[in-house]
């Protein structure tokens, strides 16, 4: 039994500045494909999966990166290319594909769909295709058309990226033995909705998301998921969905499940709320210098590099430097390259003047006379050669390799990365600068809903709705391209099968 692998992750936000080039991803092709854990984040559980059933494995193509600005269309060709010239020519018994689903192209709205496409036209039609998707995948009609099976997450923040490969590529190794022949039952719905309305943790959720399992007890289903699509992409297919993997022979029982769980998903819209205490910038700051309880971690919403932000505003920061009730909070993370060079330049002890991050939406510097840089960790070294955004692409996970700078203003320490990143999501990076968060009033991340680490630091969560590239005030958001009417910028939209 031959097996393709491949994965193409990357989670576009349109209306970040700039563009995403090949040079941003993580890349592996051939067999280092099966040799580095840098690329996907579904694979490694399908590779193992498959290995451990004495597969042959047919490597493709790797690439990922960051949540990032719109994908330039020459980095896209290469990634088509790398996969359908591995393809082309080879026998294979199936295809099992990591995909996050909601990735956006210069000139093409629909790359999952073109990639899955080129795949189909490769292997023909009686090859069987399965992926694993990210829960906030967009998914299209080409997408459908092209696939025989999927499975997605069903955790936000995603901690079951291993298991949804494992599941992808047991449907693909059922459907190849002839253990079953496998359809899709797939409702979209004119709903936009943001992660931070949507912990798996946290109600509607939590409920829907138990349907799911359901749902996959039901004669004939053999995979049950929700995708819901990702906000900040201006796109023709934006929406939420239901999509079923069931056995072809159960197509209508399979429909109806994917109609039963739209229905129930469709039901609930009004109950998506934030899944923590939220408020405006200002009264997010009031709430953490009254609160007793410590550290009190505050989200800055608006610019989430895991969401693809730049990660370098300061509308926040300075908010923050202009009061005397939060004792000397902590920033993390400003990415400016030109300011984390400075302070590496001067070295630990210095006092160094910085124009820092950007103002949204002006851009303007923070000007900041006098910083102390407390501590460097990480970066600058010679043969780093990474020059992706994240050395393993996870929405959850770090990037060592990152140069970090401590630096300590009149009225908050700050964090300066030399470049985007996801550092943050783990509190110990802060460990590695001298830092111990518990011994901290306030922290702030640039983050959305917090990661299950931090969780277990924070005694009191809060997200502080500022504006930037990941605005959860959707409706002041400039669309032009998504299907209107689409719930909640149109609150009167209606849906029915």
């Amino acid at each position: 039994m031959r097996i393709a692998v491949g994965a193409v992750s990357h989670e576009t936000n349109t209306f970040a500045e700039g563009s995403t080039g090949i040079e941003t991803f993580s890349t592996a092709t051939g067999e280092r494909l099966l040799e580095t854990d840098g690329v996907g984040r579904s694979l490694g559980g399908i590779v193992e999966t498959l290995e451990a059933e004495g597969v042959e494995i047919v490597p493709t193509v790797g690439a990922s990166a960051l949540p990032a600005p719109t994908v330039e269309a020459e980095a896209f060709e290469w990634m088509k290319r790398e996969l359908f010239d591995r393809l082309d020519g080879e026998s294979v018994d199936g295809v099992c594909l990591d995909l996050h689903g909601s990735m956006f192209v210069e000139g093409e709205p629909d790359p999952e769909g073109a990639l899955l496409a080129g795949v189909r036209e490769r292997v023909g039609p009686d090859v069987p295709v399965t992926a694993a998707l990210d829960m906030h995948a967009t998914i299209t009609d080409r997408m459908v058309d092209r696939l025989d099976g999927v499975a997605g997450y069903r955790t936000a923040p995603h901690t079951d990226v291993e298991e949804t490969g494992v599941r992808a590529a047991n449907l693909l190794l059922d459907a190849v033995r002839g253990e079953k022949s496998l359809a899709l039952g797939w409702r979209r719905l004119p709903m936009l909705l943001a992660g931070e309305r949507s912990e798996s943790e946290a109600e509607p959720m939590r409920t829907l998301v138990d349907r799911l399992r359901e749902a996959d007890r039901v004669d004939g289903v053999y995979d049950a998921n929700y995708f819901l699509g990702f906000p900040w992409a201006d796109n023709p297919h934006a929406g939420c969905h239901a999509l079923v993997t069931g056995d072809a022979s159960s197509a209508a029982v399979v429909d109806e499940t994917a109609t039963d769980l739209a229905r129930a998903f469709w039901r609930r819209r009004a109950e998506f709320d934030f899944t923590t205490e939220a408020h405006a910038p200002s009264a997010a700051l009031d709430e953490a210098a009254q609160t007793g309880a410590r550290p009190v971690v505050v989200a800055d919403t608006g610019d989430i590099p895991g969401a693809g932000a730049g990660e370098s505003t300061t509308n926040l920061l300075a908010e923050a430097l202009g009061r005397d009730d939060l004792g000397t909070p902590l920033f993390a993370v400003v990415a400016d390259a030109d300011s984390y060079g400075t302070c590496r330049a001067a070295g630990e002890g210095a006092t160094v003047s910085l124009e820092l991050g950007r103002r949204y939406p002006d851009g303007a510097p923070l000007e900041v006379a006098e910083a102390e840089v407390v501590r460097l960790d990480g970066g600058g070294s010679e043969g780093d050669g990474d020059d992706s955004d994240d050395s393993d692409d996870s929405d959850d996970g770090s990037a060592e390799s990152v140069g970090t700078a401590l630096v300590s203003l009149d009225g908050a320490d700050v964090v300066v990365a030399e470049r985007r990143t996801n550092v943050h999501r783990d509190p110990a990076f802060l460990r590695r600068l001298g830092v111990d968060p518990d011994d901290r009033g306030v922290v702030v991340l640039k983050s959305g809903y917090l990661s299950p680490a931090w969780k277990a630091v924070a005694a009191r969560r809060l997200f502080a709705l500022t504006p930037g590239e990941t605005n959860q005030r959707l409706s002041e958001l400039p669309y032009e391209r998504v299907p209107r009417p689409i719930y909640p910028l149109d609150e009167d939209a209606t849906w029915s099968v």
